[in-house]
């Protein structure tokens, strides 16, 4: 072989070998036959329902009584003597039929109105802030109402399927990433907290006092003991953290340390006080002993004493108490308290949706926990510690990132799963409600009526669900695509 192929062999393999994990898993995503169209689809909803303002020819909230359930309008691309010209609507009237009794909808073309792209039309505010009148089709007659374009039909109030579709697409796209923020941010932190320091106490209260007992001065002596605050768990924890360069961490604990304590006596006399109100004779004698001395033991402990518990154990009996929670009922329950203020709908379903994702973040927290816990025993992370690097440092920066594979896949997995929670929810009249629009409210629009409905305007079911189907499957797409790519194992 040539000395100069030679080269080139040499030099590709150095290429090839000097890619990153990131770049390898991008080349692999690329790879993935779905990728690309999922992207490519998301990509699209998003942009419609940014732009819906835009896109729809109507506003959001803009309705027609005339024409309540109209099926789509029809757009003609040929004259009567069947020449090609620009597209064009008729005017539709709505009359009753004189044998069956139904409305119907008659186009009447005796005018043609011509579509236009591109042009004036309802004023609006993109992004809530620019004034703006520009859309993407219409015409002057659709400001004018001389006549119509349904694209998709009207639902039960006369308003523009098309455009409420992308208007919905805001809150059943976008809905779910506040969601997930809120869980991501949670789960993360507590969960890396809870792995990293598994195994260490962390005071919750320290005395600032201590009494040597019998046993502690003959094991070591009276002149160990230099005075009753020298000896203190507080004096103790002052000098480790001066030794471990943590004495801010240090001081910002105690005030958090005693405000545990102190909430932790407010509830147990709150207790007292009402349970005291309703007793009498032996039961309110015991009442007061036992109180008296749960009370006393809490100020001793305050002042002399020294309780530390595991954080490991804190966060993970959290994550079990708001494991217990039924979602559904929760859900109900918040709706209901919410429904009580003068709140827009959307503002009302997503703190519905954040209080959710504030109590849904434990199963992440016990999923970073495992991979935090067996990171921090490679030899990188021992590494960092043993060059003098910060426990919050190796957390944050040497550890959080080893998931960050993980944690992408997991977004891209929980957003549809809001979707359909947003869907569903909406659907049985807990979630958006008129007059904003969602994917999941508009769905339930159809089954008004019952399946005689579903067959005379089949629009309003197959449209909603038609972008919820495709937004979950393109999800999902995406995601399986990223767990391919970002798994290390692919590359063996």
């Amino acid at each position: 072989m040539p000395a100069d192929e030679k080269n080139i062999d040499l030099l590709e393999g150095v290429a090839e070998h000097s890619l990153s994990h990131w770049q390898k898993a991008w080349i692999r995503f690329k790879r993935h036959p779905f990728a690309r169209w999922a992207g490519t689809v998301l990509i699209f909803l998003y942009l419609m329902a940014i732009f819906a303002d835009f896109v729809g020819p109507y506003p959001e909230a803009k309705s027609f009584r005339k024409y309540q359930f109209m099926q789509p309008t029809a757009i003609h691309f040929k004259t009567e003597d069947g020449r090609w010209t620009r597209p064009y609507v008729c005017k539709v009237e709505r009359k009753r039929n004189l044998k069956t009794f139904k409305l119907e909808f008659n186009e009447d073309c005796s005018q043609h109105y011509p579509i236009y792209f591109i042009v004036h039309g309802y004023p609006y505010k993109l992004f809530g802030l620019i004034p703006a009148d520009i859309h993407l089709f219409g015409g002057p007659w659709v400001t004018e109402e001389k006549a119509h374009i349904f694209l998709w039909g009207t639902d039960d109030f006369g308003r523009d399927l098309f455009s409420r579709i992308w208007f919905g697409g805001r809150i059943s796209l976008s809905i779910g990433i506040f969601a997930v923020i809120i869980a991501l941010f949670l789960g993360i932190t507590l969960g890396g907290i809870s792995g990293y320091f598994a195994g260490e106490k962390m005071h919750l209260i320290r005395g600032f006092l201590h009494w040597p007992s019998r046993a502690e001065i003959a094991e070591k002596g009276a002149a160990a003991f230099r005075g009753m605050f020298a000896n203190s768990a507080l004096a103790r924890g002052w000098r480790n953290a001066v030794y471990e360069g943590q004495t801010l961490w240090y001081l910002l604990s105690l005030p958090l340390q005693y405000a545990f304590w102190g909430l932790a006596i407010w509830i147990l006399a709150i207790t007292m006080k009402g349970f005291l109100a309703v007793s009498s004779g032996f039961e309110l004698a015991f009442a007061l002993v036992l109180f008296g001395a749960a009370l006393a033991y809490m100020f001793w402990a305050a002042i002399f004493g020294e309780v530390a518990i595991d954080v490991d154990d804190i966060i993970m009996r959290t994550t079990e108490i708001l494991a217990a929670i039924p979602g559904l009922f929760l859900l109900i329950i918040l709706s209901g308290i919410l429904a009580k203020y003068d709140l827009p709908s959307s503002t009302r379903f997503m703190m519905v949706l954040s209080i959710l994702a504030f109590v849904s973040w434990g199963g992440l927290a016990r999923n970073i926990r495992g991979f935090i816990l067996q990171l921090r025993e490679m030899e990188y992370a021992q590494a960092a510690k043993a060059l003098g690097a910060g426990n919050w440092r190796i957390l944050f920066r040497h550890l959080l990132p080893g998931v960050m594979g993980y944690l992408i896949v997991v977004v891209s997995l929980s957003l549809p799963g809001y979707i359909l929670a947003e869907s569903g929810l909406s659907f049985l009249g807990l979630g958006i409600q008129d007059p904003s629009s969602s994917w999941g409210l508009l769905l339930s629009k159809a089954q008004q009526g019952g399946m005689s409905a579903l067959r005379q305007r089949p629009w309003l079911l197959f449209f909603p669900g038609f972008f919820i189907f495709v937004s979950i499957l393109a999800y999902n797409y995406l995601g399986d695509a990223l767990r391919d790519a970002l798994d290390p194992r692919a590359e063996h």
